[in-house]
């Protein structure tokens, strides 16, 4: 059986690392279920570390934190019939369009309450916030008597290309803080920079939102010395050596060309194990990017390794539903000992045991 190992004081060292870097609150975003590692085993360990705001993507990953003493930030825009929720659960939400806002107010004066808010501003994300040129719909959710307004933000679409367009993005959004400024208005907590613009730096404001980057997954390199806070454990089954000529695997599209040692794993693509990514940008510059990387395959076959105690095998076949196979011809591994795989945490099943140490 395959188990995901988190190390507790990786997470908290990244942590640690961040608020040092960035020089300003962090808010940890725990969508995804804690980008594969576990919501709730992550939220533990970053309440013990005296954090006072999370931030989650969906209202019920919202449900699940609420209550623990920790306010929890719900960043996506919901409908309507999510206000009782909200409500009852004192949910900081994100406020998106007026109508939402004016509901939201009305119904939190109903109960004699007042709801906690941060306004999304779109600055070019495309998913839904007020639009910068609609800043008098803005305005107008400070008005709003049932509302405790907490934060403003926006979300960068390409942090991590350096094409200027999450410049332009902080550039608009500036603007319309400095317009609700003009007004007269008090404009509270600012924030838009996720992992990547953190890391980079300039993009801080009042706070930033880390995900990626508190479990060591950044999506770009970076000099500060993250750790990767887990590692994908499966055993190893059964340790066999077949002739040249075998089949392994199903679909009998690899046969082996000589004698070899095989190590038959427990972790296969129920698991989420191997799993190709479906190809989502069509830009002529993707389409490229495709093309190139198809080439490399055609020319050099990708290679996933596994270690065992330091002795590093490579995978061999295709996985099969439970199972995979590596190469391990002239090392000493035996049954029952641990492969350590690398793999994203977001591609491993729900399924897969969660541990942390």
């Amino acid at each position: 059986m395959a188990k995901l190992i988190i190390q507790k004081q990786d997470i908290i060292d990244n942590y640690r690392l961040l608020q040092k870097h960035c020089g300003v609150p962090i808010i940890p975003v725990l969508k995804a279920n804690g980008y594969g590692l576990g919501a709730q085993g992550l939220f533990e360990i970053l309440k013990g570390e005296g954090c006072s705001l999370i931030a989650v993507s969906r209202l019920e990953e919202a449900l699940s934190l609420s209550g623990q003493g920790v306010e929890i930030l719900l960043l996506s825009c919901v409908g309507e019939n999510a206000i009782s929720a909200i409500l009852e659960k004192e949910i900081t939400c994100t406020v998106g369009d007026l109508a939402f806002a004016q509901e939201l107010s009305a119904q939190a004066i109903a109960q004699g309450k007042k709801a906690r808010v941060h306004i999304k501003i779109d600055t070019g994300m495309g998913r839904f916030g007020f639009l910068p040129a609609e800043i008098d719909a803005v305005a107008a959710v400070f008005a709003q008597k049932g509302l405790e307004i907490c934060g403003i933000f926006s979300h960068l679409s390409s942090a991590f290309l350096a094409d200027g367009s999450a410049q332009k993005q902080k550039a608009l959004f500036d603007g319309v803080c400095e317009e609700l400024t003009n007004r007269g208005l008090q404009v509270p907590m600012r924030h838009i920079a996720n992992s990547t613009a953190a890391v980079k730096g300039g993009f801080a404001l009042d706070a930033v939102r880390i995900g990626s980057a508190l479990i060591g997954r950044l999506p770009v390199a970076t000099s500060l010395p993250l750790k990767q806070a887990e590692r994908l454990e499966a055993e190893v089954l059964s340790v066999r050596t077949l002739p040249a000529g075998s089949n392994i695997g199903y679909g009998s599209v690899y046969k082996l060309k000589k004698e070899t040692t095989v190590a038959v794993v427990g972790l296969g693509s129920a698991d989420g194990f191997y799993q190709s990514e479906r190809r989502d940008l069509f830009r002529l510059m993707d389409i490229a990017r495709y093309l190139f990387h198809d080439l490399k395959l055609l020319l050099k076959k990708p290679a996933v390794f596994g270690t065992v105690d330091g002795k590093i095998a490579k995978m061999i076949g295709r996985p099969a539903t439970t199972h995979s196979f590596f190469d391990v011809s002239g090392l000493e591994i035996r049954p029952g000992q641990t492969m350590v795989i690398a793999l994203s945490p977001l591609q491993i099943n729900g399924t897969v045991e969660r541990i942390y140490e």
